[in-house]
């Protein structure tokens, strides 16, 4: 669930009028104080937590990043609601220098899957130790890593089951296994080679560490903008794991398949994904998810908790990843082919274009519309940079121009501000007294919005690039 949209205690009103009230809730990450309040407005609740900013599977997380920042946070917000355990996507909004606005799987390598063990072993250990200082060391809660959605592609040598197994060899923490973004991994990763869904999950399940999973969520699947397909030339639909969209009949299939496999030994827990979804079709669902899995699923009584296997093999072992992961940054933003570059070997299974509609389609409405659009937060600036023949295409281009240095925690909004602020320094310098001035009234009203504290008392800039709020946004939602 998320705090803002739908309203979280709107929704759970409604969902316990329909005679269906959740067992539990896992919330998206929002300020302390919403979640102190959430916390109080449903006391007898047990409470998750969806964590957001930790890229645990950046190979350069706790040297080049604020990953402690990340922790404190995370321990604060899941002390705040009694989480009883963390789940973070096993995937990276930043890396190699560069921000995204929507989550990149990792590089599917044995060198990453060692990396991302490293940095979950090193968060666990955070995460105990500051419980411990709280005199809260027997409710610690355990670190989750989630199956990444594919958009369009991936790239790596391992299948992302071998992925999985190769992370958990030395690393104590559980997982959630989303039926979508599973869907997702058949769909641009798997299809050549399992033509068919069932098939296709009875090999994944074969091979992945179910025993490890602790929860499992289930949300839609959507269609990208300007992806619907061609009914004249055949195309298919570029569908994409869309929590505001309905669940598919397909998906409940899949699910279903998933329960029957007899290695699924830890569950705890079955989520529905409801953030931005209407209210009607959440209640509605949520019945239909209780009477699909209430006489099939089994959930583990023991208490979560998993033996280390081996001996982690540390951060920065792997000295070639940073650049593998700057040169993934480079070919998806359209910086560098992908056939003479250094990702070249490991790009079985990706479809060029999928990589060209994610390149030339999907980033740059991420960049320039997504969550606002630069046109309607900056009117009078666009439209003079589209008098002088300057395009929000290069705007993309800009953004992409060269890497920079991570210093505060993720929060898309304050990039996207900083960037296009620092863009229009560049080609517009008239007109870049009026966009800080603008850039810094938006950053207010998030500031405002999210409880946060501005950094500064001047709006000068370069603006803080992060902030603990991942709720409201004056650019709306995630």
């Amino acid at each position: 669930m998320d705090a803002y949209s739908p309203d979280l205690l709107e929704l759970h009103q409604a969902l316990d009028r329909a005679g269906t009230r959740p067992d539990y809730l896992e919330i998206f990450k929002a300020p302390t104080p919403e979640l102190t309040r959430i916390r109080a407005a449903l006391p007898e609740v047990p409470l998750a937590y969806h964590a957001e900013g930790l890229w645990l599977t950046e190979p350069e997380l706790q040297s080049k990043y604020p990953w402690t920042d990340a922790i404190e946070t995370i321990a604060r917000h899941a002390e705040a609601i009694g989480a009883g355990w963390v789940n973070h996507e096993c995937a990276a909004k930043q890396f190699g220098g560069y921000s995204f606005g929507t989550y990149l799987p990792p590089l599917f390598t044995d060198a990453a899957a060692r990396t991302t063990a490293a940095n979950a072993v090193a968060a666990q250990v955070e995460l105990d130790e500051r419980y411990a200082q709280q005199d809260q060391a027997d409710s610690v809660p355990l670190l989750l890593l989630e199956l990444p959605p594919l958009t369009y592609f991936a790239f790596g040598d391992l299948t992302v089951s071998e992925f999985f197994a190769r992370i958990l060899e030395t690393c104590p923490c559980g997982l959630v296994l989303d039926i979508g973004h599973l869907w997702t991994v058949w769909w641009y990763r798997e299809r050549r080679r399992f033509r068919s869904l069932e098939a296709f999950a009875t090999d994944f399940l074969d091979a992945f560490p179910l025993d490890r999973v602790v929860q499992i969520h289930l949300a839609g699947l959507g269609v990208a903008d300007g992806a619907r397909g061609n009914s004249s030339s055949g195309t298919l639909p570029c569908w994409v794991d869309a929590h505001a969209a309905p669940v598919p009949a397909v998906l409940f299939d899949l699910l279903r398949q998933v329960l029957a496999h007899p290695g699924l030994t830890s569950l705890k827990g079955i989520a529905l994904e409801v953030d931005t979804k209407a209210i009607p079709l959440s209640v509605e669902e949520f019945g239909r998810l209780r009477e699909n899995v209430a006489s099939q699923v089994t959930f583990s009584p023991s208490p979560i908790s998993f033996p280390l296997r081996g001996e982690s093999t540390g951060e920065g072992r792997h000295d070639d990843l940073p650049h593998l992961y700057q040169t993934y940054a480079h070919v998806v933003s359209g910086q560098e082919p992908l056939g003479t570059s250094a990702l070249a070997p490991y790009a079985w299974g990706v479809d060029s274009e999928g990589l060209a509609r994610y390149t030339n389609h999907y980033l740059p409405n991420e960049l320039l519309h997504w969550g606002g659009d630069l046109a309607d937060l900056f009117p009078a600036i666009w439209k003079k940079l589209e008098e002088g023949g300057i395009s929000g295409g290069d705007f993309v281009r800009f953004w992409f121009k060269q890497p920079r240095p991570v210093t505060e925690p993720y929060d898309f909004f304050y990039v996207k501000l900083e960037r296009w602020v620092a863009f229009v320094g560049d080609v517009a310098p008239d007109l870049v007294e009026e966009a800080t001035r603008e850039a810094g009234v938006l950053r207010a009203l998030h500031s405002e919005l999210n409880d946060e504290e501005m950094s500064t008392p001047s709006l000068a800039l370069p603006p803080r690039g992060g902030g603990e709020g991942g709720g409201r946004s004056c650019m709306g939602r995630r």
